[in-house]
């Protein structure tokens, strides 16, 4: 398989915990539905060298069954990523918030406290567009993101996207200066947009972090601050994958944005 290599990266954990194909043949089917008709990139890890891969022969990697997800794995695929927009659109379909604090703060009570508020106001905030059905989930390293899949004509522009996701993230951060209590921890907490408006790939939940080697796990309820790192820990994620299973019921959502975006920033910003 000609694989075009583009970045060569390294890793914080260089020892992989578990046996990749035994881990992505018990977890590839709650994946795949974030996976499928999307272009995919692979980090590949092999005899310690981990590179990211773009594309294969200069076409779009894609995954659409658990037998090429195995495939990519017996190869060294360990961290999938894939695109915000189909294969073949130039639209996105997917939302995806980034909640992160400081390294410093990230595995401490405080930093899953602030972020535990901060997920839930991005919760609240999609709700408040009519985007209710959302997965938060562990991006693996220091953090969290909060995605939503939409539906409709191949999606929308990325800039409507982009603005929308950014009113949201805007109302959440007006939410916690709320939070007096909490105001000397707040400013440790980061609410971004850079996954869709810059990277335009986000980590598929459930894959393992190239670096950290820790599964970027599902968080039932959107309860981060009983969070623990060992609950992501591949080789437990592996040997019980049933308290992810609420990953299949995350529907997509029906909603026109461009009807939202039909108001004034600062209108919408003030609903929400």
């Amino acid at each position: 398989m000609n694989m075009k290599r583009v970045r060569r990266l390294i890793p914080v954990v260089k020892r992989v915990p578990v046996d990749p194909v035994k881990y992505y043949e018990a977890m590839g089917e709650l994946m795949l539905s974030l996976m499928t008709g999307r272009s995919v990139q692979v980090i590949m890890q092999q005899s310690g060298n981990v590179r990211l891969v773009k594309s294969i022969e200069g076409k779009p990697i894609m995954i659409n069954s658990v037998n090429d997800l195995r495939l990519f794995a017996a190869q060294g695929g360990l961290d999938f990523m894939a695109s915000v927009r189909p294969i073949g659109s130039d639209k996105v379909d997917v939302l995806v918030a980034d909640v992160k604090v400081k390294q410093t703060m990230f595995n401490t009570p405080e930093g899953y406290l602030v972020m535990h508020l901060a997920s839930n106001a991005v919760k609240v905030g999609f709700e408040a567009v009519g985007i209710g059905n959302v997965l938060m989930y562990f991006d693996g390293m220091n953090g969290f993101k909060v995605l939503a899949r939409l539906t409709g004509d191949g999606g929308v522009e990325l800039k409507d996207a982009t603005r929308l996701l950014g009113i949201i993230i805007d109302a959440a951060q007006r939410a916690l200066k709320r939070f007096s209590r909490f105001s000397g921890l707040m400013g440790d907490v980061t609410l971004g947009i850079n996954t869709l408006s810059k990277v335009k790939v986000f980590r598929v939940p459930l894959s393992i972090h190239w670096s950290t080697k820790l599964s970027a796990i599902p968080v039932p309820r959107f309860c981060v601050k009983n969070f623990s790192l060992m609950d992501a820990e591949p080789i437990r994620v592996m040997g019980d994958p049933s308290p992810y299973s609420f990953m299949a019921s995350v529907k997509v959502n029906s909603v026109d944005i461009n009807s939202l975006l039909a108001n004034e920033d600062y209108v919408l910003t003030y609903r929400v």
